[in-house]
């Protein structure tokens, strides 16, 4: 009979918090650049447009704090103008599958809400292109390489955003602050770039 009340108390507990879990599918567009500094030196860069798409989860902890994982692709980019050296542009564009495991709150007006939501963004590429224009005005196109030596596999930030959430509908802005550079070679060519980028999501929730 304990073993009975166990497994149906589990059951009931089970059936609890999956009807506390909405899934979304969400995605948009973003505004993306980069800090870039070489030889400890700010370059100047510009903004490119992006696109992302992807899926998240709304969990409930307790009262208006929820658990909110996304898991995204991301395509940002860059362009940096070198200040010295034989380049005019650099223009970067990379696609990153990005993980952000977000904790949000959410403010309730009438039947919707306002919601904020902060938390880490995990970003893993092995995609990536970089178009350069020389000071003579040629311009070269070139896959970016992934390793230890070269462009980073692996980038490491911060996200935060700002929601209105309906019953079935949100819209969603965001922000990404890259905490880690991109370049692996920065100890040899003595270039540190680092992502940021605002996006925009319209989103749709399933469950």
């Amino acid at each position: 009979m304990k073993k009975i009340t166990t497994v149906f108390a589990l059951l009931l507990t089970m059936k609890n918090v999956t009807a506390q879990v909405k899934i979304a599918a969400k995605g948009g567009w973003n505004f993306s650049t980069a800090n870039a500094t070489y030889a400890d030196v700010k370059q100047p860069s510009d903004f490119t447009f992006g696109y992302g798409i992807g899926a998240m989860a709304k969990i409930l902890f307790e009262g208006v704090l929820h658990f909110s994982p996304s898991v995204m692709i991301n395509k940002r980019g860059f362009t940096i103008k070198p200040l010295t050296g034989p380049n005019k542009t650099e223009q970067y564009s990379i696609v990153y599958l990005d993980l952000v495991p977000s904790l949000s709150v959410d403010f309730p007006v009438k039947d919707n809400s306002f919601v904020i939501s902060l938390g880490p963004d995990f970003g893993f590429t092995k995609f990536g292109k970089l178009k350069i224009t020389d000071n003579n005005n040629v311009v070269t196109s070139q896959k970016l390489k992934f390793g230890y030596t070269e462009y980073g596999m692996f980038d490491m930030g911060l996200n935060a955003s700002i929601g209105y959430h309906m019953k079935k509908v949100f819209v969603e802005l965001g922000y990404m602050y890259g905490l880690a550079s991109i370049n692996n070679n920065e100890e040899n060519d003595q270039r540190n770039i680092r992502n940021r980028m605002l996006g925009l999501n319209i989103g749709y929730y399933f469950k």
